[in-house]
């Protein structure tokens, strides 16, 4: 053996499972999962691995903990969930977790195409998935105006009593006020239903035979619509002509960067094109290809229903134990995966490398590392910070107090890990304005989830404030035990105006516990400027779920949040006294008259509107 192990292999074993590898402190650094679990673990100390990540992984272990499974498709679910669930440092980590969108065609009276996401159990038939919402509003957008179904609500549906502005513009044909048959809707839905399922050139021919039999007839208003109709449907087809590919299928290369791998995944449904996703994987710079397609045809076909094939961009020893994967997570498809060397599958493949390569190389020009590092240089920071946070509080006059976490990194904005916290309101301990709880209030919830996994540590947070913000803030962190989190004060200047901020560390300048001297960078600093975006990102985040709160509480009334005050109560007291204003003016034995209202709710809502 290159390295002991920490225990004796001999006791682990021969069955599947899945194990855990941990280091002294009893954290997770990677999960995996073995057909026969003693030969797989032992594969790790025998000889020194290839990958420098494996070698510095194992050099780590301190402890082994595994579970067994009854078979090798339970502990790849196993595997798929505690990944999820632990995000160990050493395992290859999917930044994408979103469900893929679909077009659905609902099975009711009056069908419904709208685009759907989340698990599929409405009753109808679906297409896709598509590789992103676009492509599906894209293609919604068209096809309304091709077959003319409704995409509106049931609630809208059943109570309209005159035909909305989407008939007036020739994308609904108006079911809901029977401006057309039940059969002449169907016969739209059937020819939805065939364009979803791939018979467009019957559909065509139909159309076309349809116009020229309205023209011959001197029905011109028809055969102008039948025109359109074909115009629009040949603009969703175009560019989607590939008799040579199959109907169905995905193409997945994988592309390497400075940073991260990127997924890039062709989807092909029915014939067509439907477009190109990329997902940017995590942990995975010193992984190989087939670690990293393993974690991704588990995350995408776990949940989904994988093509009749999959194109890969891959070696060939590699498309064995893939075929053996797909198996595993797909018993019943009949999917086949291969790596083409030629033809045009071949072809295919490398359009989709050029997608993504042309997304990288755009990308690039919105690196903010040169940015990030001129930070790490004026706080004398070890290591230069790859991900920053900040958190901004906001109220209107001490109501509608909020506050907003959001995320920064050296592409920009990581929009997935922003958060938004309401502070006031019942249950609240806050006093209205109370800028010091409120920071305390958000940054015990945040932090909490931090060290439950569910969000990110980043290597630098800013808080919105001076030297009383910054006090509060490492409270929170050194409560929380985050005590290597570096926290930095954003003080605003004179006039509010960007470089005139002056910058509190949360740390002294040997690296010990307690608050620095105070920087002042100034205008011209690349730094400051950074930390003038991320933070303003904070505020306009938390500016518009204020804002939003605001709005929303136009249209409530002050008996909402009254314990006790339900919708009939609440209906039945505006009805009684004329409006809000009423109720405010009654007495308590006004109120004690009214059906249902007790001696002990008219004295709690008396106390409550004259508060």
């Amino acid at each position: 053996m290159w390295i002991e192990a920490p225990l004796d292999l001999t006791t682990l074993p021969r069955e599947p499972g899945v194990y855990r590898m941990l280091d002294g402190n009893r954290k997770v650094l990677y999960v995996g999962k073995a057909r026969n679990l003693r030969k797989r673990v032992s594969s790790y100390f025998q000889r020194r691995p290839e990958s420098s990540r494996t070698i510095a992984m194992v050099q780590q272990i301190k402890d082994i903990a595994f579970s067994i499974t009854a078979s090798e498709a339970e502990a790849l679910v196993l595997e798929h969930n505690l990944i999820k669930q632990l995000k160990p440092r050493y395992n290859v980590l999917m930044k994408d977790s979103k469900t893929y969108p679909y077009i659905l065609l609902t099975r009711e009276t009056w069908p419904r195409l709208h685009m759907y996401r989340g698990k599929r159990h409405l009753p109808g038939e679906y297409f896709g998935p598509f590789p992103n919402a676009g492509a599906v509003h894209a293609t919604l957008h068209v096809m309304q105006s091709a077959f003319r179904l409704r995409d509106c609500e049931n609630a809208v549906f059943n109570n309209r009593s005159r035909p909305c502005m989407q008939y007036q513009i020739g994308r609904c044909s108006a079911p809901c006020c029977h401006v057309v048959s039940q059969q002449e809707y169907n016969q739209q839905v059937e020819e939805v239903r065939s364009f979803l399922k791939g018979r467009d050139d019957e559909l065509l021919k139909e159309w076309q035979q349809q116009m020229q039999q309205a023209s011959d007839a001197m029905r011109f208003e028809q055969a102008a619509m039948l025109r359109d109709r074909i115009r629009a449907l040949r603009t969703v087809l175009a560019g989607s002509e590939n008799s040579e590919l199959p109907d169905h299928a995905d193409g997945i290369v994988l592309l390497r960067h400075t940073t991260a791998v990127m997924a890039c995944i062709g989807v092909r449904r029915s014939g067509r094109n439907l477009g190109t996703h990329n997902i940017r994987i995590e942990q995975a710079i010193d992984a190989d290809d087939l670690e990293i397609l393993q974690s991704l045809l588990t995350e995408r076909y776990s949940n989904e229903q994988p093509p009749a094939e999959i194109s890969l961009s891959t070696s060939a020893e590699n498309i064995e134990e893939l075929n053996r994967l797909i198996r595993i997570i797909a018993p019943d498809s009949k999917t086949i995966i291969h790596a083409p060397k030629r033809g045009p599958k071949l072809q295919w493949l490398q359009q989709i490398a050029h997608s993504g390569e042309q997304m990288i190389a755009s990308r690039k020009h919105d690196n903010q590392q040169p940015a990030y590092e001129a930070l790490a240089e004026l706080l004398s920071l070890p290591d230069t910070p790859e991900r920053i946070a900040a958190v901004d509080n906001a109220h209107l006059g001490g109501k509608q107090m909020v506050a907003a976490i959001t995320y920064a990194g050296w592409q920009g904005a990581e929009k997935d890990y922003y958060r938004r916290y309401k502070l006031d309101g019942i249950g609240s301990n806050i006093t209205e304005g109370d800028d010091y709880a409120a920071m305390r209030a958000v940054l015990d919830r945040f932090f909490r989830a931090i060290r439950e996994n569910s969000i990110p540590c980043p290597d630098l947070m800013l808080i919105d404030g001076g030297r009383g913000q910054l006090t509060i803030a490492l409270q929170c962190a050194d409560d929380a035990g985050l005590h290597e989190l570096k926290l930095l004060g954003v003080a605003k200047g004179d006039g509010r105006r960007i470089g005139e901020e002056t910058l509190w560390p949360g740390w002294l300048e040997h690296g010990g516990a307690g608050i620095g001297q105070p920087l002042k960078p100034g205008r011209h600093s690349a730094a400051l400027l950074l930390i003038a975006r991320v933070r303003d990102e904070a505020h306009r985040f938390a500016g518009s779920y204020m804002r939003k709160r605001k709005k929303q509480s136009m249209f409530q009334s002050a008996l909402d949040s009254i314990d006790g005050i339900g919708p009939a109560k609440r209906m039945a007291l505006l009805t009684h006294f004329g409006g809000i204003e009423g109720v405010k003016k009654a007495s308590r034995q006004q109120l004690e008259q009214i059906p249902g209202i007790s001696a002990t709710l008219a004295e709690k809502i008396f106390t409550s509107l004259h508060r």
